[in-house]
């Protein structure tokens, strides 16, 4: 990396405090619905307790069976209308400090704590009771304050975690960033090389049209120049185009029944001007009848690259064998007699702008290779290539087989 360490560590900071305050709340949230069904629970079997208590109470209220209770960490009292305690248990030495409203209250009492109260009225013949079932709220408190302990102990650690984790793939993160945006500055770089030197003809040739009145021989060839140059950058900008539609994975593959052999045949075709200038023979061996679902136009592009670059970088009445075979895959394989490419050379041939061996045109203004895979990328195929400096290279095409 180079100097993203600067950013890294605020990025860390930012999201610890992030990921703290959602882990947090989470936890909040977690512990306030489990102390609501803890206590729902503890409130339910209060209730349970009391119920059949009073059922026995409502035939005779009169018995003092609660009088007779002494069930740990467990009281009642029975009252009546008018809030007197005309029953106790025998765990009680002193009257429940509750109000006289229907429902669950949450009291303490001298000695035990804190209790959790039922008060529940019922109805004896004429006249109206009230059974008060409680509980001492010690195990649930307890429960609670674990839950609330092992909370605390967990929030730090899986905010470390998190943080480690978070830490690990943000430095990966951010050195694919900075490696991306090295790439990209090397790319602008390379594309204002290559531009700049078709932009500098244009412009030497313009200002001397312009510096006096030319013949109309000097007219013409200054326009045969500058149409080359115009060619020239017309490839590098539709070659870029392509490649950032590729990048984007937006290149748009028009894919139809085809047969392969016919393609490579237009391809070779197209090429054959061109070797014929040079003296250089085409051989072809195409296995016929290769149906393929792909995009013609892309397919013809990606054949006329190797093919244009297989005879300029050959010498002049030496041969470029084409080969089209299908197995397991389909294999398009053009072999030359050209100049070879070094072997610490090759892992860069399908870089952008990159050029082995010595400096010449390409079909695509130096983007012929990189265009090239991204065909077949997109056609789900790859490229292989072998190469001998001095005898010659072989690029071979595989696409998946139908």
């Amino acid at each position: 990396m180079t100097g993203d360490s600067s950013i890294r560590w605020p990025i860390v900071v930012l999201f610890c405090v992030i990921a703290g305050l959602l882990l947090g709340v989470s936890y909040a949230g977690l512990y306030v619905v489990f102390q609501r069904v803890v206590r729902g629970q503890f409130d339910r079997r209060i209730s349970e307790v009391a119920t059949p208590i009073i059922a026995d109470l409502a035939l005779d209220p009169e018995d003092k069976d609660v009088d007779l209770l002494n069930i740990s960490e467990e009281y009642f009292e029975v009252l009546d209308s008018s809030g007197t305690v005309v029953q106790r248990s025998r765990n009680l030495s002193e009257n429940l400090p509750v109000s006289l409203l229907a429902g669950f209250q949450t009291v303490r009492l001298s000695g035990i704590g804190e209790i959790r109260a039922a008060l529940i009225p019922f109805q004896a013949g004429e006249h109206a009771w009230i059974f008060i079932a409680a509980a001492s709220t010690r195990e649930v408190n307890e429960s609670l304050a674990a839950v609330r302990r092992f909370a605390l102990v967990l929030l730090p650690a899986s905010l470390l975690l998190t943080a480690a984790v978070f830490s690990f793939y943000s430095n990966q993160l951010l050195a694919r960033i900075d490696t991306v945006v090295g790439q990209l500055r090397q790319f602008v770089s390379d594309a204002s090389h290559e531009l700049r030197t078709p932009l500098a003809v244009l412009q030497g040739e313009t200002e001397l049209l312009l510096a006096r009145p030319r013949t109309a021989g000097e007219y013409e060839d200054a326009a045969r120049v500058m149409e080359s140059e115009l060619k020239k950058l017309t490839l590098i900008v539709d070659g870029l185009f392509t490649l950032s539609m590729a990048d984007a994975r937006q290149l748009r593959i028009a894919r139809e029944p085809l047969y392969l052999e016919e393609v490579v045949e237009e391809s070779c075709g197209l090429a054959l001007p061109l070797a014929n200038h040079k003296k250089i023979q085409i051989e072809r061996d195409l296995q016929r009848d290769v149906q393929f679902n792909g995009d013609a136009t892309f397919l013809r592009q990606l054949f006329l690259i190797f093919l244009d670059n297989a005879i300029k970088y050959s010498r002049s009445g030496s041969r470029v064998r084409v080969t089209l075979t299908k197995k397991d895959d389909v294999r398009v394989c053009f072999q030359d007699e050209g100049i070879g490419i070094a072997k610490e050379d090759l892992p860069r041939i399908f870089e952008r702008f990159f050029r082995a061996g010595p400096p010449t045109e390409t079909q695509s203004g130096g983007l012929g290779l990189a265009i090239a895979q991204a065909i077949a990328q997109a056609h789900n195929g790859f490229i292989e290539c072998n190469s001998v400096p001095g005898m010659g290279s072989t690029f071979i095409v595989r696409l998946p087989a139908n």
